[in-house]
């Protein structure tokens, strides 16, 4: 059955601007993990790109070497993402990305999932107050601060980084988080460990 959605000149001349200035990456990404058309870099039809900008609450960008990849190529930034403020569960795995800054106004967010790519820092989530399942694991994230106050989450993998301390876990997220995976991680120390178990009262798997 096909959707029609009416929309006003002016937002339909918007959405084929936002597309019009899209990185040439993120027009392939959106017709090969989106659209189903391979990698082209033709624009999608008008419904199509209405219902993207307006509906869509789930998207998956899996790069080559992801298991099930809906994408040929890495990409290197989460630019396309705007302004898909909208968005509920955003899948992002297997690029080139070392930030996710671009998801600063990304507030509505419920789960994100950001493992085996090459982020660095997780500044950009601090607005992120609903989200509920986050997946790091497989990155280069050196702190967790940024989670400090996102006190809803129930789930968290951070497993495979570069994580020193537990600093953004607080006993606060004890009272939510159900599942915390965050062994191994190279620099942990054990004695840091055990003294974030005692205290926060999360166990550390």
């Amino acid at each position: 059955m096909q959707i029609i959605v009416k929309t006003a000149p002016k937002e339909l001349l918007r959405a084929r601007k936002w597309w019009n200035d899209l990185e040439m990456q993120w027009k392939f990404a959106y017709n090969e993990a989106v659209f189903g058309k391979g990698t082209v870099l033709e624009p999608p039809k008008d419904d199509e790109l209405m219902i993207l900008l307006i509906r869509a609450n789930i998207l998956r960008f899996a790069g080559p070497g992801a298991i099930n990849p809906n994408m040929s190529t890495k990409l290197t930034n989460m630019s396309g993402l705007i302004p898909l403020y909208h968005l509920k569960t955003l899948s992002f795995t297997n690029t080139r990305i070392t930030n996710v800054k671009e998801l600063i106004r990304h507030t509505q967010i419920e789960n994100l999932f950001l493992y085996e790519n090459q982020i660095t820092s997780l500044e950009g989530l601090e607005g992120m107050k609903n989200l509920k399942t986050l997946y790091i694991n497989s990155n280069s994230i050196k702190s967790l601060t940024p989670l400090k106050n996102l006190n809803q989450i129930e789930e968290l993998q951070a497993q495979h980084n570069e994580l020193e301390n537990f600093e953004g876990i607080t006993d606060k997220h004890a009272d939510s988080i159900r599942k915390f995976i965050v062994l191994p991680n190279g620099n942990l120390k054990d004695k840091e460990i055990i003294k974030f178990q005692n205290s926060v009262g999360l166990i550390c798997r």
